[in-house]
């Protein structure tokens, strides 16, 4: 889902979508990396992708918190949408590469 978002999103941009490997030991915490080398920047991306992730990091506390995703379903039911992503490191350009 991730690579069909950016791809519709940025058709011109070449992204590497793969599951991160667990570097703390805890198995239950997922994550995936994103990475470009030219086009959108990091932070246009980060945004694109935000409601992917199933954490957040409050800097007032310095704790994670989970975030809930919804979706309405096509009778107009209200359903809890689980992506089994808790988050998203996005490694690309800082700033925007120009298009000509």
């Amino acid at each position: 889902m991730i690579s069909d978002v950016l791809q519709r999103r940025y058709p011109t941009t070449v992204f590497a979508v793969r599951l991160e490997e667990p570097v703390s030991g805890v198995e239950d915490i997922r994550g995936v990396d994103v990475i470009w080398v030219e086009g959108p920047a990091r932070d246009r991306v980060e945004d694109q992708l935000d409601h992917f992730q199933g954490i957040s990091w409050n800097p007032s506390s310095g704790e994670f918190q989970d975030r809930d995703h919804f979706a309405v379903t096509e009778d107009g039911q209200l359903i809890r949408v689980l992506y089994n992503v808790d988050y998203i490191f996005c490694d690309g350009p800082a700033l925007e590469e120009p298009s000509f």
